[in-house]
């Protein structure tokens, strides 16, 4: 029964990812709304499983592993400067104004801590995917944002794993460790004779099995109607999730000398979280850092972050020539 499930949660979710660009959405977010109807909010027919876990975790680890293969680090270095400042002050302006507005909310300071590391990750799959629509990926801007972007990632997976060892009391179980070493055995294996090939191989496997099952099953762990009393919060993280990373990556590229039009595309670009947040997040709920009500606002909140960044990327990135 348990495998008939999982099909379930496998089939539904890939139809919901196609669906949802077409809607103007990110896959990411058809993705995340198909466990959410499955799940104990609309349909109640999916529960998390240890089954599932299981499988999510081994999807985390294919996510990773590309990410890492896809990370240029020669291309990096020619906007080293830029994409540095960038990344800093993407990092800095969320991971500092988050707990301040979890604490002025009344959340613990292991919460609020955590909602700064959660946030200053940024999502390079809806970045990547708008700048290949308006044909900027080769441009200077486009190797910036995702210079940065990496960046911010590979600093964000230090920060929680960091995190899980020295403030989560040392609650570090498989879950806190294997994004980033998957993340750094990518990086390696980006240099072997095959990593094309092998990169095809785990992008299919993982965009038709385990990446469905780990994005659908953060869904699952959303109830809805436990959120009644938390839309104020809510639309207040969105809102902080999108102004910090903008203004905080436009200072950064202010300071690296790049003109104000192009600040401004590049703010837009480092806006949304996507898979990058919600791995964090889910390493949080796995090293029991952050309880279900907690991780449900934060994917809420990241949810729409990763909505509203397309939007305010498309009008700014056309006018950087």
């Amino acid at each position: 029964m348990s495998y008939i499930i999982i099909a379930l949660l496998i089939v539904v979710t890939i139809i919901f990812g196609k669906i949802a660009p077409k809607l103007g959405f990110s896959e990411v977010v058809g993705q995340l709304l198909s466990g959410i109807i499955l799940g104990s909010s609309v349909l109640n027919i999916v529960h998390p499983t240890s089954l599932i876990h299981l499988l999510s975790e081994i999807g985390i680890f294919i996510l990773m592993l590309n990410s890492g293969m896809e990370s240029d680090i020669k291309e990096m270095r020619k906007y080293i400067k830029a994409s540095t400042l960038i990344a800093i002050m993407g990092v800095i302006v969320p991971a500092v104004s988050f707990p301040i507005a979890f604490m002025l909310l009344g959340y613990t300071l292991k919460v609020s801590l955590f909602a700064g590391v959660v946030f200053s990750a940024t999502s390079i799959s809806i970045t990547l995917a708008v700048l290949a629509e308006q044909k900027k990926l080769a441009t200077p801007m486009g190797a910036i944002i995702l210079s940065a972007a990496v960046l911010d990632d590979i600093i964000a997976l230090i920060a929680v794993t960091l995190f899980s060892v020295f403030i989560g009391g040392g609650a570090l179980g498989v879950g806190s460790l294997l994004p980033l070493i998957a993340f750094a055995m990518g990086i390696l294996l980006r240099k072997v004779s095959f990593s094309e090939q092998l990169a095809q191989g785990l992008n299919w496997m993982g965009s038709w099995l385990f990446y469905p099952i780990f994005f659908g099953s953060i869904g699952l762990g959303i109830a809805l109607q436990d959120l009644n009393n938390k839309l104020l919060p809510i639309m207040l993280f969105s809102i902080l999730a999108i102004i910090t990373k903008f203004f905080g990556s436009l200072i950064g590229a202010k300071l690296s000398g790049l003109n104000k039009t192009v600040a401004q595309a590049i703010g837009a670009g480092m806006i949304s979280r996507g898979e990058m947040a919600l791995v964090i997040t889910q390493i949080g709920i796995s090293s029991h850092l952050i309880g279900d009500a907690a991780s449900a606002e934060f994917i809420v909140a990241i949810i729409i972050s990763t909505i509203v960044a397309p939007i305010l990327m498309k009008p700014l990135f056309s006018k950087v020539n």
